[in-house]
């Protein structure tokens, strides 16, 4: 059973105590290399080079530009109701790695006050429904949440405050291939030496077992140690040493869990070109990158999550909005948090060298004792200071740290932004359709529409992921109906829509042409599906939905880091009092990431 600890009064409880009966890894995040890292006399944590912690894909997007007969589902309060003035930790929006750090605060008796701008809570994975569908924001594919001993450290979130949805788990995800061809084998080995034989052709099911059995170590080490445990500070020393075994296993592979994937396919030899393809696909739609520039440690992971027997795919019960739901409940378990959405800060405060709290847009201001916490993306923030750098009240050393985590120019040392999205929400009807997911009509399902374009599994819309939650979940739809959603998966340029006036004919046409080239993806498991389209709940977005609704600088997915050439920042700042947190921070991106980002965050406000 889990050791946990419940509160009482104002005492600190280390974070980490709470988890470290688990099997509970930093899901991919190189956790070695850190380490090495801090042990190599930096005196303060440091993230390895590219570090980025597995996550779909799917795990940033949006909802649509026309908000007519849109319900926000939410539990969380409204801007009108009491919002204190003074608060121990401010944490700006809402999005599961600022969630995941205020409710691991609030468990450490720390009163928090989340500020969120939108209507609802969650930022990226916030849910909607429109008559009587529920829509999916994001994300789509979740793992490592029906079983107690798991690395995923959101996993590691809900059991330490307790909270936690319901969930239903598949073994199925389809594929659709350039030639036409398509499959929707059970994630594990069991059936995809299969598809190996049948697409891959000789030689194919052994080059991807060898590759497997040289990951294994790497595996190992990537799930050994949690993320839970992790802090920016000495501190660490003390945490981790609670778990000497994880922790020389994680150290004896040190870089290796840094290196990029591609040095390990070019030891192995991997010439088969249907594992390549699919390898490269795996690594983009984990974090926005073929193998080249995926770090060893993100593959490792997957390949040891994914294909390990008896593996399954997790769906929360009432869609990701059960998940913001429970995080939600775990910050509000403490009598002095909250979560309050409608809640637009619009200045961070600086006073005699710290961040002090707060501005809102309608001019009230909250105080923050500890710290304040922003997991708005670094070219917002640096926006929030903008009034106080003006006025110089942050340093030199502050002012540089902020403009080089917003330089996206490579030649300059910073880290470009990776694409944005196009999507299409929809309720169907769903006569004659399955009721239930199987081989022959899966839940989800990725298109591939050409290995071999310019920019291979990055061009702009050579891929499309698909999802009917309501296969899974019957109560996302009316009864005899389905909910879909489809996208491309970080690739669409921001260029194409820059400038454009949401309400004219050209950016009508653009939504018009994008959803026609989403449906068409659908159609490769639902023949039909526009004709089936029910009236008034087809939605599209755009990158300029991303940037309207989720404050995303471009639209853009998050850093576009490349194993061995970046490197993302910690979570303190110069600035006394000011902390950063989400996919612009280690572990970087997916949901994973986010979670492991929050807890990091948390730890280090709270004692050893």
């Amino acid at each position: 059973t889990m050791r946990v600890t419940k509160m009482a009064g104002a005492g600190e409880v280390p974070i980490a105590t709470r988890a470290e009966r688990y099997r509970c890894g930093p899901s991919a995040a190189g956790t070695g290399a850190l380490l090495l890292l801090f042990l190599e006399g930096s005196g303060a944590f440091a993230p390895p080079k590219s570090s980025v912690l597995s996550g779909s894909l799917s795990n940033l997007q949006s909802t649509t530009d026309d908000d007519d007969q849109v319900t926000y589902e939410s539990s969380a309060n409204a801007a009108k109701q009491s919002l204190p003035s003074t608060t121990d930790v401010i944490v700006i929006g809402s999005g599961l790695a600022g969630l995941s750090c205020a409710a691991l605060l609030s468990h450490n008796a720390l009163s928090t006050t989340v500020l969120e701008s939108h209507a609802a809570p969650g930022g990226a994975a916030h849910t909607w429904s429109r008559r009587g569908y529920h829509f999916e924001s994001g994300p789509s594919l979740y793992s490592g949440f029906s079983t107690d001993a798991s690395p995923n450290p959101l996993k590691n979130v809900f059991q330490i405050i307790e909270e936690e949805p319901e969930w239903i788990t598949y073994d199925r995800w389809g594929t659709v291939l350039p030639d036409g061809k398509k499959f929707a084998a059970k994630i594990g080995p069991e059936e995809f030496g299969d598809v190996l034989r049948e697409h891959g052709g000789e030689g194919a099911e052994a080059e991807f077992a060898g590759l497997m059995e040289r990951m294994e170590p790497l595996s190992n080490a990537a799930q050994a140690l949690t993320s839970m445990a992790l802090r920016e500070d000495a501190g660490a020393i003390l945490t981790l040493a609670r778990y000497p075994r994880e922790l020389f296993d994680t150290l004896q592979q040190g870089q290796a869990l840094n290196d990029p994937f591609d040095n390990i396919m070019k030891e192995m030899d991997i010439q088969n070109k249907f594992v390549r393809n699919w390898l490269d696909m795996l690594c983009f739609l984990l974090q926005g990158l073929p193998a080249a520039g995926t770090m060893n440690a993100v593959m490792a992971y997957m390949l040891a999550d994914w294909y390990r027997p008896g593996v399954t795919l997790d769906f929360p019960k009432g869609g990701s909005g059960a998940i913001v739901d429970a995080l939600v409940r775990g910050v509000e378990k403490h009598p002095s948090s909250s979560v309050h959405v409608r809640s637009h800060v619009e200045e961070i405060l600086v006073e005699d060298g710290r961040a002090s709290g707060v501005r809102l847009a309608d001019g009230r201001v909250i105080k923050a004792t500890k710290a304040v916490v922003s997991n708005a993306d670094p070219f917002v923030t640096k926006r929030l200071l903008s009034k106080a750098r003006d006025a110089g009240l942050t340093s030199s050393e502050f002012n540089d740290h902020m403009d080089q985590l917003t330089e996206t120019d490579d030649d300059k040392g910073g880290i470009p932004n990776l694409r944005s999205f196009i999507h299409i929400h929809a309720g169907i009807d769903a006569t004659g359709l399955p009721t239930e997911a199987s081989a022959d009509f899966p839940a989800q399902w990725a298109v591939v529409r050409d290995w071999d374009a310019e920019e291979g599994v990055e061009s702009p819309r050579n891929i499309v992921l698909c999802s009917m939650p309501s296969l899974l979940d019957p109560t996302l739809a009316p009864e005899g109906k389905h909910v879909l959603h489809a996208y491309v998966p970080a690739t669409e340029p921001y260029e194409w829509w820059e400038g454009l006036d949401r309400k004219s004919d050209e950016y009508k046409q653009k939504k018009e042409e994008a959803a026609d080239f989403l449906w068409s993806a659908i159609e490769e498991y639902v023949p039909g599906a526009r004709d089936r389209a029910v009236p008034g709940t087809v939605q599209i977005a755009t990158p300029l939905t991303h940037e309207r609704f989720l404050r995303r600088t471009r639209g853009a997915y998050g850093p576009r880091v490349e194993a061995g050439k970046h490197t993302l920042p910690g979570h303190k700042t110069p600035l006394d009092g000011l902390l950063l947190c989400g996919d612009y921070t280690f572990p970087g991106i997916g949901v994973p990431a986010t979670a492991a980002a929050g807890a990091i965050t948390a730890n280090n406000l709270v004692s050893v």
